[in-house]
């Protein structure tokens, strides 16, 4: 089976997954890092507050590039 079958096949629990670690990382009180390409190219910084910022991480260094509010 490929790849992209096998995600389907898995997909809500993939999402679940997902959900489950920012809700953890929120607990702990650190950000949580992901991707999403609706929200533009680099990684997502979810903040504990629900605040998320657009980060690039260059030279070991993080640059925010881009602002959103927190999820509705």
């Amino acid at each position: 089976m490929m790849l992209l079958d096998k995600w389907q096949e898995n997909e809500t629990r993939i999402r679940e997954a997902g959900r489950i670690a920012l809700g953890l990382a929120k607990d702990a009180g650190v950000p949580a890092y992901y991707r999403d390409p609706v929200l533009g190219a680099g990684l997502v910084k979810e903040l504990p507050d629900g605040r998320r910022l657009l980060v690039e991480i260059r030279d070991g260094q993080e640059h925010v590039t881009g602002h959103f509010q927190p999820r509705g």
